[in-house]
Order: structure tokens, then C-alpha cells, then sequence
């Protein structure tokens, strides 16, 4: 290079340049480089003025074979007198490591005359790697998206996804159940947009949809929701079947009972008229009577307990428990007696329960006649009732009923709310305490149960409901159908 000031000027302005740069002549020799390219090369730039360039950074291809330099584009620039703009070229350091280059070549022309090339280019391979990775991860996300999508498709509920911004996408099983929208009378989608996972089921003419919806989250922000709609038109209709069952079971039950309760004053009715027509004395014909018509009146009571039983199934009201609990121990009173069973009952004041009157009973004669059962070879029987509040505060009542019967085993208590288990072998149906549970859930009530086999000690089983004084689900109910 010409020594001087002015060459001083034109090297610090190469210099200054963001990309590496060099002069060639024609015969391909380096006339001048800046200080990025010899950075890059990693050479001198001593050892790069007066050499050729082909040969010191572009002498093979990127899969190992001799470049020759009548193929090189660079060179190309002296023959077809055209400027090369932005080739990418596999380059090469002095330690021999290769790197990729975007290089663009301007000829050099004095009068009209090629007397040399101009080369500009730049380090691009970790860019060049950031859109081999880039692609490689559209790609990912491209095939992990179609299989989310067939996963999607395959799946045999309806699902529905919806954005923040309010787009929304449904499977095909989305577009048979409820076409293009979300059903109307579902709240469960916004729910989960704000927020919130829940579950809701409707009945949509003959059919029950259940919906559990939940937020979809990405880095603490609520994105979007998903919705999982699923037919349960056959599960409901099987546990009705269920329930019907269950209550036929009941009342068969119950008939027995009652057979048994009414035949025990009938048998003393009998005798009193046989003594009735073999006596003269006035005096024992009025005594007899004043039994007799005792007799009739329990029968009495005995029939209307039996009327309440599903009495006002479908018309909820305020019902006081205390009354319902002595009507339903005293059909019983007749078996305590057989059984050897002792009644300790405490019934404090208790506000009353807006309910349905027969599903409760029908609920606390299962769990006195199980007790009864539990109790074949006597016992007792503890009934309890008191006001009580459950862990949110409401108001509410609290009933207890606890047998000194053998207890339940591990197995059958891990299953005991299941249909079809039951500690009765072939006498029960295992529905009962399902549909029990069922009714308490209904009325937004609880029910608890623990047990202790009987063995070194006394066993025995307490059946703890809880039920709340108001429940608007029910007063719903009670408004819609006044």
C-alpha cells in the first residue's frame, strides 16, 4: 500500500466499515483489506496484501472439494464485467475452520477499464444457524400442531377452545352436539376466561350435556380457555334407572316393615273381639273396646307415616326435622322391640330445613333400618339432632345417627357411596347409600361416616348429614314450579 497521509485516511476509513472489505487486481492478489476482515481471516494483514485471495480463504467447497478458481464468483466479476450481490460462500480461516459468508463483489473501473475487484462480506453463520434452527423449530411447531389437532379431532367429546381475543375453535364432535357456538345456557367457557375451572350440566331437550371448562395459563396469564362437553344422556338415564330401583327396593322394604308393624295390632284386635263376643260383663266389653280402638290408632299412624313416605317429592318446603325423626323411629319402635335395640334420641331445637320432605326421609330410614340391620343381635341406636354451621358459616342443622352393630370392613368402605356395594351380602341392592349420598348433594349438604370393626372393643358405625337451612337451588325449584 502507498505510504502517505492520505493513505493513512482511506485505510482508517476501511477500517471504520462494518463489514470486512478487500481489493483485489486482476490477477486476484490482495491490494488492500481493512482490520474486520483480517479479524475474521485471522490473519496479518501483512500476510494478506500481495496474495491470493482464493487461495488463502476460498480454495475448497463447503463438502471438502477443491474449489478451482475459475469457478469462483468472485473471479467471475473480471470476466462477465458484473458486480456479485450477496452470495452466501463457505470461507476459511488461517487455522483452516470454514464459516459462512454473504459476500458482494463491485468491479473496479478507470476509464471505462476493469483494473480490479472490490470484495464486502460478513460472518453469517451464526445467523445463518439461527434460521436453521428457526425453521427447524417452525417445523416442530408446525407437526406438533397437526398432531394436537388430530389428538383433538380423535378425542369422542366435544371440545372448544376460545382466545382472549374471542376467537374460538371447536373438533367436529363440537359441530354435531352444538354447531358453531358455545351453548347458550353454559356459563362454564367465561368462567374459565376469568379465571375460574367448573363444571355445570344442562338438559337440552332429550339430551344432557355435561361441560368442565378450565383457563389455559402460559407464563402466569390467562391466554384462553378450554371447554370439554361430553353427552351423558345414557349415564343419566342409567341412574335413574338406578334410583327407580333403589326406591322400588325401599318400598318393598318398607312394606315390610309396615306388614310387620300392622299385623301385630291386628293379631290384638283379633283377640279382642273373640273376648268380646265370649264376655257379658259390660264392664270388660267397654275395656276391650278402649284397647281395641288403641290398636287401630297405631294402625292409624302407622298408614299416614306410610303416605308421607314420598309425600311432596317434587314440591320443596320448609320441613322440621325433629318431627320428621320421631315419625320415622316410631314406625320402627315394633323391631327395636324384636331386635333388643335401645333408642337414645336428643333432638334440641333446630331451625327448620327448606327441602324435599320425601327424598330426606327416604334418606334417614336407609340409615336407621341399615343401623337396624347392623344390630342382628341387639344394640343401640343413637339419633341425634342439633343446630350446626359448616365451614363457610351457613346456618344449618346437623343429624347423627350411630349404631353399636360390627362396623365396616376397609374394603367395603373405601367403596361405600359406590352403586352395587353393600354390606348385606344378598339381602341389600347396594344402591342405597349412593342414592342417599345423591339426595344430600342435591340439598348442598354433606354427609360423613366413620367406623370401627368390632373386635377388642366395642364396634359400631355414626353417620354424620349435614344440611343447610336454606338452598337456592331448591327455592328455584319451589318458585318455578308455583
Amino acid at each position: 500500500m502507498v505510504e502517505g497521509s492520505q493513505d493513512r485516511h482511506w485505510q482508517a476509513l476501511l477500517d471504520s466499515a462494518g463489514e470486512g472489505i478487500w481489493g483485489l487486481d486482476l490477477d486476484g492478489n490482495c491490494t488492500f483489506v481493512n482490520q474486520l476482515a483480517t479479524n475474521i481471516f485471522g490473519y496479518e494483514s501483512e500476510e494478506m496484501l500481495g496474495n491470493n485471495m482464493h487461495a488463502l480463504t476460498h480454495h475448497h467447497y463447503a463438502d471438502g472439494r477443491e474449489y478451482p478458481d475459475e469457478e469462483c464468483p468472485v473471479y467471475g466479476v473480471f470476466r462477465n464485467k458484473g458486480a456479485l450481490r450477496q452470495i452466501t460462500e463457505s470461507m476459511f480461516r488461517k487455522d483452516g475452520s470454514p464459516f459462512l459468508a454473504e459476500i458482494s463483489a463491485q468491479p473496479v473501473k478507470v476509464d471505462g477499464r476493469i483494473v480490479g475487484v472490490v470484495v464486502t462480506f460478513r460472518d453469517v453463520s451464526d445467523i445463518r444457524q439461527q434460521q436453521e434452527e428457526l425453521q427447524k423449530a417452525y417445523e416442530l411447531a408446525e407437526r406438533r400442531t397437526a398432531e394436537l389437532d388430530a389428538v383433538i379431532e380423535s378425542i369422542p367429546h366435544a371440545i372448544f377452545i376460545r382466545t382472549t381475543d374471542g376467537k374460538t375453535r371447536q373438533n367436529r364432535r363440537a359441530l354435531e352436539m352444538s354447531g358453531h357456538a358455545f351453548p347458550s345456557q353454559l356459563n362454564t367457557m367465561d368462567r374459565a376466561l376469568k379465571g375460574e375451572a367448573s363444571t355445570k350440566t344442562i338438559r337440552r331437550a332429550n339430551t344432557w350435556i355435561q361441560s368442565d371448562a378450565a383457563p389455559i395459563v402460559l407464563k402466569d396469564k390467562i391466554i384462553g380457555a378450554v371447554a370439554v362437553n361430553t353427552d351423558i344422556t345414557q349415564d343419566r338415564l342409567q341412574e335413574d334407572m338406578l334410583r327407580k330401583s333403589e326406591k322400588l327396593a325401599a318400598v318393598g322394604q318398607l312394606a315390610s316393615a309396615i306388614a310387620h308393624e300392622i299385623n301385630n295390632p291386628l293379631e290384638s284386635l283379633t283377640n279382642l273381639l273373640y273376648l268380646i263376643r265370649q264376655t257379658e260383663s259390660l264392664e270388660d266389653i267397654q275395656e276391650y273396646a278402649s284397647i281395641a280402638q288403641k290398636e287401630l290408632t297405631r294402625v292409624s299412624e302407622i298408614t299416614v307415616q306410610t303416605l308421607r313416605f314420598h309425600r311432596q317429592q317434587n314440591n320443596p318446603q320448609s320441613v322440621d326435622l325433629a318431627e320428621l325423626l320421631r315419625s320415622i323411629i316410631s314406625l320402627y319402635s315394633g323391631r327395636f322391640l324384636v331386635r333388643g335395640i335401645g333408642v337414645d334420641w336428643k333432638l334440641e331445637v333446630s331451625p327448620k330445613v327448606f327441602c324435599l320432605e320425601g327424598e330426606i326421609r327416604q334418606v334417614l330410614n336407609n340409615l336407621i333400618r341399615n343401623a337396624i340391620d347392623a344390630m342382628s343381635g341387639g344394640g343401640r341406636l343413637a339419633v341425634r339432632l342439633r343446630p350446626a354451621r359448616d365451614g363457610a358459616g351457613r346456618q344449618g342443622v346437623r343429624i347423627t345417627i350411630a349404631d353399636s352393630g360390627e362396623g365396616i370392613s376397609p374394603e367395603i368402605m373405601s367403596h361405600l357411596f359406590e352403586p352395587f356395594y353393600t354390606t348385606k351380602d344378598a339381602t341389600g341392592t347396594g344402591l342405597g347409600l349412593w342414592v342417599s349420598k345423591g339426595i344430600v348433594d342435591k340439598h348442598d349438604g354433606t354427609v360423613a361416616v366413620r367406623t370401627r370393626r368390632a373386635g377388642a372393643g366395642p364396634g359400631g358405625t355414626v353417620f354424620s348429614i349435614w344440611l343447610p337451612v336454606e338452598n337456592s337451588g331448591l327455592r328455584t325449584l319451589s318458585g318455578a314450579e308455583g
